[in-house]
């Protein structure tokens, strides 16, 4: 059997690459930008060399990315508005925007909180940045000949905007850069998750087009949907010579080579025993690489340890693998397998569940109110005193007092920018899902678990074991909120669905049995909090995520998930005010679903979209915020780019549904920007009223 990867983790063991690339965010310098550029190197070699070390068969090379694998090759086609080279200042603009440039549009990638950016432009295909080629001579140099990564083109069209009239143009550039690496390497992994989606006939012409096409250039192609699931596989007409990645699971029928993923992308163990007499000619890890920690070693758990395989430790069951079949593994391998243990615990459903009749969402006339979505800045003496927390070295009064301090000055704040409902900042809560996990008996948090969501933006996903109970989630926060002001105030709550799919779930047969225990959860602190707080909002950014791949299983999941998200109410009271966030996806072809939700305003990701998204909700009946300035960004808007942005808006939703509000993530700026970009934007909330009113 031979063995290879199909991806690995790019940001580094401890999250050196987001430290690296912020300091350069910071400060644009020669010397920050140099320390960048070392650190990616050695990323870059750092997981080619375990995959040597690992005596791998098949090397891989050229998965890494700073942001985006789709924005690396909309930089090396030149998929965007631009004339002029790309180099590492201006790709960064397209991601985050500058003074000169716009950052693009962003996406969640398939069914995951990796986010992508929208290729938009195509008629100016050219090779303006030379990165990838300058990484292939640093390999030739080596004198090794390794398998090197390229994002789909399908999978990349699939995913693009305004390239109906260019596909063959894209063809060929991408073609041309096939013909140019050839030269020096003869193995291609083009990754192409369109194959686990339900796909017509129009994707399925393009697929076999393509690849009939590249098949006749003389290299060795294997074709990954990075999934593992192969749903769409029958219309595939392509020359036997090509090699396609599956699942172990997928019974197909195929004339091609097969790859087949022995290890799953889970994070539970691998039972290798199920494959020790099956015939696996080359074997691999399903694996997106971007959604999966690094090592289990440096856990303090020994929980995590026990039961739990990060990407370190898939490396070696693979390898682990191929030794038992060679009849070659040594005392370590022995101990490994005597001391292995697979998670089994069942998941079992106490609840008086009674379906309820959901009330009839009523649209809120109040004439362009104004708030946000929840949190505001952490500076870093908060993120200094939660360390000292959890090393004992301040107590939790001290913490709490602290905390206070902060959410007393945020409230105070919020009044002098003269936001209609505030929020109590967030500052107790170091990530919305978190901090929910470390109050739920039934889950267990990382010590270094992390995986990349976007560029340096990084997350922590507990592990969902066993969904127990949990007593008092929000502590006594919102409570000493409500004492500091009579003015209206939003409880924020992080929803089941999010709550869920944010994290890793060891039982992922029992998803909506998980979701429905969380729900549970969320309902009892709405039930304890709705006594002195009239306004809730319930986030639910997952709500499409937790979708399958495969659209035809969507309407089943979509009734189960919005269920769950009606369970956390069932015990409002009638006076009650529901808020709900959604962000960075695709909603048109889910809004018959998102009209179920029991609320009364819905806040959305809009301005790198430029307000194009918020038509979708024309029809609904509940309120519309749209973000009117991207918090994501470095880029402060002036009064005349917020005022278009607000007519843009109302010329596509009623006047009495609209809400004024930024997008998520106000925790990821710094006060000054904050306080600058609100003054424009919420005084330009009194001139308009006056013109209207």
């Amino acid at each position: 059997m031979l063995i290879h990867i199909i991806g690995s983790p790019n940001i580094g063991k401890y999250r050196e690459l987001k430290f690296f690339t912020e300091k350069f965010f910071n400060k644009n310098s020669n010397n920050n930008l140099l320390n960048l550029l070392m650190e990616i190197k050695k990323i870059k070699f750092e997981n080619f060399f375990l995959q040597i070390n690992k005596n791998f068969d098949i090397l891989t090379f050229g998965d890494f990315t700073l942001y985006d694998n789709v924005l690396d090759l909309s930089c090396l086609t030149n998929s965007l508005k631009n004339d002029n080279l790309i180099n590492i200042n201006k790709y960064f603009s397209f991601a985050r925007g500058d003074g000169m440039l716009s950052p693009c549009i962003m996406k969640k990638f398939f069914n995951t909180n990796y986010h992508y950016f929208v290729p938009c432009c195509f008629n100016n295909l050219k090779i303006l940045n030379n990165s990838f080629f300058l990484d292939i001579l640093e390999l030739k140099k080596i004198g090794i000949l390794p398998k090197i990564i390229l994002f789909g083109a399908i999978s990349f069209l699939f995913l693009s905007e305004n390239y109906n009239k260019y596909i063959k143009n894209f063809f060929e550039i991408y073609i041309y850069i096939l013909f140019k690496i050839k030269k020096n390497f003869n193995y291609f992994q083009f990754e192409e998750p369109i194959l686990s989606c339900k796909i017509n006939n129009d994707w399925k012409f393009k697929f076999n087009y393509f690849y009939n096409k590249i098949s006749k250039i003389k290299i060795k192609i294997l074709i990954t949907n990075l999934y593992g699931e192969l749903f769409e596989f029958d219309f595939l007409n392509i020359k036997k010579n090509i090699i396609l990645s599956i699942n172990y699971s997928n019974n197909l029928n195929l004339k091609n080579k097969v790859s087949v993923g022995v290890i799953d992308c889970s994070v539970n163990k691998t039972n290798l025993l199920c494959f020790i007499k099956k015939n696996i000619e080359l074997g691999t890890i399903n694996l997106f690489n971007k959604i999966i920690p690094y090592d289990t070693s440096i856990e303090k758990n020994l929980k995590i340890k026990k039961y739990l395989s990060f990407f370190y430790q898939k490396i070696n069951e693979l390898k682990l693998l191929k030794n038992i079949k060679l009849k070659k593994i040594n005392f370590l391998d022995i101990l490994y397998l005597n001391n292995f243990k697979i998670y089994k615990e069942k998941i079992s459903l106490n609840i008086n569940f009674i379906k309820h009749i959901p009330y009839k969402n009523k649209i809120i006339k109040k004439l362009f109110s104004s708030t946000t979505i929840g949190s505001f800045p952490q500076n870093i003496e908060i993120r200094i005193i939660r360390k000292l927390l959890n090393i004992f070295l301040i107590n939790k009064n001290e913490y709490d007092n602290i905390i206070k301090n902060y959410i007393y000055i945020t409230t105070i704040k919020q009044i002098k920018l003269k936001i209609n409902v505030i929020t109590n900042g967030e500052f107790e809560r170091s990530d919305m899902v978190e901090y929910f996990s470390n109050k739920i008996n039934g889950f267990i948090v990382t010590e270094n678990g992390w995986v990349q969501s976007y560029g340096s933006r990084y997350v922590k996903p507990p592990i969902i074991f066993n969904i127990k109970n949990s007593i008092n989630i929000t502590e006594n926060w919102y409570f000493f909120f409500d004492k500091i002001s009579k003015k209206q105030k939003k409880v924020i709550l992080t929803g089941p669905i999010t709550i869920y799919k944010w994290s890793f779930c060891l039982n992922n047969k029992n998803k909506f049995i998980i979701c429905l225990l969380l729900s549970e959860i969320i309902n009892k602190e709405v039930l304890r909090l709705q006594k002195k707080f009239k306004i809730f909002q319930i986030d639910e950014p997952a709500i499409k995520e937790c979708l399958s791949t495969s659209i035809l299983n969507w309407n089943n999941e979509l009734n189960k998930y919005i269920t769950c998200f009606n369970n956390c109410l069932k015990n409002k009271k009638n006076n009650i005010e529901i808020h709900s966030h959604i962000c960075y996806s695709f909603f048109n072809n889910i809004i018959f679903a998102i009209n179920k939700l029991n609320i009364n305003v819905l806040t959305i990701e809009s301005t790198r979209e430029d307000m194009n998204n918020v038509f979708i909700f024309k029809n609904t009946k509940f309120n519309i915020g749209a973000g009117l300035f991207d918090v994501h960004s470095p880029i402060n808007l002036t009064i005349k780019e917020i005022k278009k942005k607000l007519y843009k808006k109302i010329k596509q939703i009623n006047i009495n549904k609209i809400w004024l509000n930024p997008d998520c993530g106000l925790k990821t700026r710094k006060w000054s920007e904050i306080v600058l970009n609100l003054k424009q934007f919420y005084n330009i909330q009194k001139k308009i009223l006056n013109c209207l009113i």
